[in-house]
């Protein structure tokens, strides 16, 4: 399973897509309301806040994608720089994120698809019919999914503008104060939920195999749509803060839902908001499942998982790695708590980033003398992961002990699946890890 390869076929433009995909996805139009009861207007500087972090790691992913374009992403980097323990707890955590999050995107479209059809029994249901349709299109091949993710994203970004041209003349200035209503603490809160809504900026990494010049088209693409879903976002929590009393959509489900219908009064705007949050249920969960099965690829080509899901199939795809991403997040969709969820998706995720800046700092030194391997040469740059791992670990102080409690007993559980492994590899005296020349051939 070593030699298998994935072709170049994804552009920077469906790179682009599929990165703003993951991002722009069904976490605005849930994580708003809760945000905003958390903090209050200030909520929107939360908006601010979760950007500088997501920019600062995504810098740090950038420098790691300029320097090693594989499939796999952080898997791939941290084994490569900081070890295979160290890759393997990346790539696992990842994967542990991504397939609760994926889920939780899939109950949030069956909860608004039912609600527009005026059914009120079925949600889980319908979330697993959405993952097992994305885990078909994923099948046929990626150009499949990048152009699918391009339309959804378009057509997404429209629906998100709508909602600010039409909210922006019912905005009540009175909503604005006052700012910091929950204090300190409160804001901080809202700013570590509010990352769940930026997760996705590394996703474009997990496909370092398939994009054309990945060493310049992925740290563009990371960079690119970070700073358009930041400036996006931050203008969507302004008129959705402007147009209804925070406290009212605290525990929505559906938040600018509720805020369009309550300013305007319009049922038909309403449907136009559900449209919108349906196709970006459908955009994200499909970047997820892509995503998925390339770590999962990554991980079993490298006997970190069972080899076969390293299989590819006549369209270069990796099906049983497509396959498995799908039945773990259907049956991960039958037990989800919505709050803890985000908790916990962000607690897994912000522990991954944390393990790639870390990456990145141990190799900004590793070429301090030799800045042509670097992608930025400004003389400080270390000083740019430095602050990512520092970010990503206090935001992990603001999220719910649950969350925090679970997170370490799946990295324990990783632990000792890794030591069984390689005890096992090691009695039967398989190659633990190929070598810097063989990898480089991918």
């Amino acid at each position: 399973m070593q030699n298998a390869r994935l072709k170049r076929t994804v552009t920077f433009k469906e790179a682009l897509a599929i990165n703003i995909a993951a991002i722009i996805g069904a976490g605005i139009y849930v994580i708003s309301g809760l945000a905003a009861g958390f903090a209050g207007p200030s909520a929107i500087l939360s908006i601010a806040v979760g950007a500088v972090v997501a920019i600062l790691t995504g810098i740090s992913f950038a420098e790691l994608a300029h320097n090693y374009a594989r499939e796999g992403g952080n898997y791939e980097y941290s084994r490569e720089v900081l070890g295979s323990y160290a890759g393997f707890m990346a790539g696992f955590i990842w994967l542990f994120a991504t397939i609760i999050s994926g889920s939780a995107v899939a109950i949030s479209f069956g909860s608004y698809l039912l609600i527009a059809l005026h059914i009120y029994a079925g949600t889980k249901i319908a979330a697993a019919l959405l993952i097992v349709a994305l885990a078909a299109i994923n099948y046929y091949g990626i150009k499949n999914s990048a152009r699918t993710a391009l339309v959804l994203t378009i057509v997404n970004i429209a629906v998100l503008l709508f909602f600010i041209i039409v909210g922006i003349f019912y905005i009540k200035p009175g909503n604005f104060t006052p700012l910091f209503p929950k204090g300190a603490d409160g804001f901080f809160v809202a700013s570590a939920f509010i990352f769940f809504a930026y997760t996705g900026f590394a996703r474009v990494t997990m496909l370092g195999e398939e994009i054309e010049e990945p060493k310049k088209n992925i740290p563009k693409a990371i960079i690119y749509s970070i700073l358009i879903s930041g400036g996006l976002y931050m203008l969507v929590m302004f008129v959705f803060i402007g147009i209804i009393p925070y406290a009212s959509s605290a525990s929505s489900s559906s938040p600018l839902l509720e805020a369009i219908v309550y300013a305007t009064h319009s049922d038909l705007f309403g449907y136009i908001i559900t449209a919108g949050a349906l196709i970006a249920t459908v955009n994200v969960d499909l970047a997820m499942i892509l995503g998925l099965s390339r770590v999962t690829f990554a991980m079993a080509r490298d006997k970190d998982l069972p080899a076969k899901l390293a299989r590819l199939n006549k369209y270069g795809t990796p099906d049983l790695a497509v396959i498995f991403s799908a039945v773990i997040m259907v049956l991960a969709v039958f037990f989800i708590n919505f709050k803890e969820i985000i908790s916990l998706s962000n607690a897994t995720a912000l522990s991954s980033y944390a393990i790639a800046n870390l990456a990145a700092m141990k190799l900004v030194f590793m070429n301090r003398n030799n800045p042509k391997k670097m992608l930025f040469k400004f003389r400080y740059i270390f000083i740019i992961p430095v602050l990512g791992v520092l970010s990503t670990l206090a935001m992990l102080f603001f999220l719910t002990s649950f969350s925090i409690m679970l997170l370490f007993a799946v990295l324990i559980l990783a632990t000792i699946y890794y030591v069984a492994v390689r005890a096992e590899r090691e009695r039967k005296g398989v190659e633990i890890k190929y070598s810097h020349e063989k990898r480089s051939e991918w």
